[in-house]
């Protein structure tokens, strides 16, 4: 025989209650990630040329700290740049920081694990962005693209390595200049060579900075020897520095000298006369040219003036 079970309005209260309850912690658990479902929030745009793989609900992050969570990813194809349109969902409580100057771009959490949309805050110089506004997108490379410039690398290093081969060829060859250097012993005879002599000319630049430094040595003794002596009042140069008879004399004789430069000068004695009378030098002159007629009258008529007689 059934039972009949009574179940009153307020236990149908509790058991909505609790399915709602339920409902919505699985709502947050799924959709709400590491932010609080009641905390107000704003909405931006970003375009990609590529997602990578990032679905709707992947995280928001600023700085390291997740902030919101993306709401939608679709195609809209505007553009080779902006052929995926993602709408992402922010705390009000860091939209400040989000000014026209910031960007987005996408990461990785783990070198292939899940993506996430990471925000560079702006500066605040800049005016804040609206809600629905479209933030713009910072390229960022993928792993493809990493693995694409890995091989480009390892094509790179190959072709060198087999650029390096060629050269250790070539050179054991002893083709080239590092090749003659590799194998020829010539340079390596003449660099010796001239390292001896340049060790020959080491030698002798420093006798030879020896000796000009016992020349300087035994100058300055010779110096300091001169002028022991000036001190001492000693020696030629001591007795002009500190005897004043050589002045008094030289002193004396030059008056003297003065005084004979004046009498020359005021015509007075013999030379005096000489240097300033023409009449002296007039006369000489005259002597002179009678000299020399009479000298060439002689050769001409020696009879005239010499006369010979043996009886």
């Amino acid at each position: 025989m059934k039972r009949s079970v009574n179940v009153t309005w307020g236990s149908v209260k509790v058991g909505i209650l609790l399915i709602i309850a339920t409902i919505i912690l699985f709502w947050a658990s799924f959709s709400g990630g590491g932010t609080s479902i009641f905390e107000p929030k704003n909405s931006f745009v970003c375009f990609f040329r590529n997602v990578n793989g990032l679905l709707a609900g992947a995280p928001v992050w600023m700085s390291g700290v997740e902030v919101g969570r993306v709401t939608s990813v679709s195609f809209v194809n505007l553009d080779p740049d902006r052929r995926v349109r993602v709408v992402c969902e922010v705390e009000e409580s860091v939209w400040h920081m989000i000014t026209e100057d910031a960007s987005v771009h996408l990461g990785t959490i783990g070198f292939l694990g899940d993506k996430f949309v990471a925000v560079v805050p702006g500066s605040q110089e800049f005016p804040v962005i609206a809600d629905k506004d479209t933030v713009e997108t910072m390229p960022v490379a993928d792993a493809s693209a990493l693995f694409e410039s890995g091989e480009d690398a390892f094509e790179t290093a190959d072709q060198l390595v087999g650029s390096l081969d060629t050269f250790l060829t070539r050179m054991n060859e002893g083709k080239g200049t590092l090749g003659q250097v590799a194998t020829n012993d010539e340079l390596y005879r003449n660099m010796t060579a001239l390292l001896t002599e340049l060790t020959g000319l080491t030698a002798d630049l420093q006798q030879n900075q020896e000796r000009i430094v016992s020349s300087i040595e035994k100058t300055g003794d010779a110096l300091e020897r001169v002028s022991q002596q000036a001190t001492d009042n000693s020696g030629t140069l001591g007795k002009i520095m500190s005897d004043p008879h050589l002045y008094d004399n030289l002193a004396a004789t030059s008056a003297r000298l003065d005084t004979i430069m004046t009498h020359i000068q005021g015509a007075e004695g013999t030379l005096g006369l000489m240097v300033r009378d023409t009449g002296l030098y007039v006369e000489m002159v005259n002597l002179l040219q009678r000299t020399n007629n009479l000298v060439a009258d002689i050769e001409r008529n020696p009879g005239k003036y010499l006369k010979f007689s043996v009886f």
